[in-house]
């Protein structure tokens, strides 16, 4: 078959063409398509709100949760210093039961002379810290139940610094105002808090202190860490200056 002129032209026309587009497309650097639209989606509106109430929520959940603990804490507070002001008061009345009962049954015992076989010489002066009982009923003018008192008060204190705390309000009863002077007191041997380490029961058994004042204390100890000196304390508003003279020779901040 023999192909016309213009057929030849056609046919090459079409050849190069096909050539060119075979080069074009094996020389042409091959360009991937972007998909990065395709691989996280965009959040649906309705999705985009659920999360924003859902954050809301659980926002206002833990403000609510704060508030409940703050006013728990406040409850718990209330409730333990109403217990610890009946068990006070408890306590209290007891010990004026016991107290009459003790006082009439020394006042019997003092009339008709039993604890007055002898008597200490008047020149002889007793440590507070070191005499018992016994030897606290040689002297005229105290009996049984007054002794018990003075021991007992040292017990609680952890020892006498001074004759003048047989004045304290603990002997309102006794009256031993004209008795000062047949006694003395070592405080070398007394018994100090160590107030950086001694618990709120141990602080708030002590005579000089009240149940708010040794909170005030134990509070302000964990707040700082450590309390260096009896300084620490003056800025507490529920202690005087008369507490602190007369809680400074028991309290040890080593």
């Amino acid at each position: 078959m023999i192909l016309s002129r213009h057929q030849r032209i056609g046919a090459a026309v079409l050849f190069g063409i096909a050539f060119i587009g075979w080069v074009a497309v094996a020389v042409w650097p091959s360009r991937q398509p972007d998909l990065s639209h395709l691989s996280e989606p965009p959040a649906p509106k309705k999705y985009r709100t659920w999360e924003e109430r859902r954050d809301s929520m659980e926002r206002a959940d833990s403000i609510r949760y704060a508030q409940w603990a703050v006013e728990r804490e406040q409850r718990y507070d209330s409730v333990r210093e109403a217990n610890a002001r009946r068990s006070e008061e408890w306590k209290a009345e007891r010990q004026q039961w016991y107290d009459s009962v003790r006082r009439a049954d020394s006042l019997w015992h003092d009339s008709i002379g039993i604890h007055y076989v002898r008597h200490i010489k008047k020149d002889t002066i007793l440590d507070l810290n070191h005499c018992d009982t016994t030897e606290l009923q040689l002297i005229r003018g105290i009996g049984a139940y007054t002794a018990t008192q003075i021991v007992r008060y040292r017990e609680q204190l952890g020892g006498y610094v001074s004759p003048q705390q047989l004045k304290d309000p603990y002997f309102a009863k006794c009256q031993l105002d004209t008795l000062l002077a047949h006694f003395t007191a070592d405080s070398s041997e007394v018994q100090r808090l160590h107030v950086n380490t001694c618990s709120l029961d141990v602080l708030q058994r002590h005579p000089y202190l009240r149940y708010n004042q040794a909170k005030a204390i134990y509070t302000l100890r964990r707040r700082y860490v450590r309390l260096h000196s009896i300084n620490d304390l003056r800025t507490l508003p529920e202690l005087t200056e008369d507490d602190l003279q007369h809680l400074a020779p028991y309290l040890s901040f080593e």
